[in-house]
């Protein structure tokens, strides 16, 4: 009994092709939700200091309490939001695998993605890298897959394993050659 492949996670904006499935879905590094979760963090401890301040030290305030109660609510959705916000793009900031392509789904603030396919035949090269200590003792890092032709390489930041990653492209590249030659087939590339 084979797996069920992994559904897709959202909507893409694309149609996978006939016989075209889903094998494996990669996201960013959790690392890459820390300068979020970190600002949502500060904006609500200062929306917290700001109540401390005001019960404890209420002569201390130069506002009235109803403009301080004003200003930690709304400090304490904006951190709210702000963490909605990036965890939304973080988790539509995917890599696909399927038998066919790779899709990278590249989520560019809320309102902004860009979707690029690659069919396996088209790679040339896939590089996965970890700069510096960080990068190193986390293993997290990019990957950059090259490709023929004039579309521009795809670089996925911020990738737990990057190395593994790089690796498993590479070896669906060349089970899909091997999958051509087999065929006897030379489709276009797309």
């Amino acid at each position: 009994m084979n797996p069920q492949p992994p559904p897709l996670p959202f909507d893409l904006g694309i149609t996978l092709d006939e016989g075209e499935t889903v094998q494996r879905i990669v996201y960013r590094s959790l690392i890459d939700l820390l300068p979020t979760v970190s600002g949502s963090i500060a904006l609500e401890l200062f929306a917290l200091g700001l109540g401390y301040a005001v019960s404890h030290f209420p002569d201390m305030v130069p506002f009235p309490p109803s403009i301080i109660v004003a200003m930690v609510g709304v400090t304490s959705v904006l951190a709210a939001l702000i963490l909605l916000i990036g965890f939304y793009v973080y988790r539509h900031n995917v890599l696909i695998f399927t038998n066919i392509h790779l899709v990278y789904v590249e989520q560019v603030g809320l309102f902004g993605r860009r979707v690029s396919q690659l069919n396996y035949r088209q790679v040339e090269d896939v590089t996965g890298r970890k700069a510096g200590l960080f990068q190193t003792i986390l293993n997290y890092g990019d990957v950059t897959v090259q490709s023929a032709g004039e579309q521009e390489k795809f670089i996925f930041h911020n990738v737990s394993n990057p190395t593994q990653i790089a690796d498993d492209a590479l070896q669906q590249h060349e089970h899909w050659m091997q999958h051509l030659q087999e065929q006897g087939a030379n489709p276009p590339m797309e």
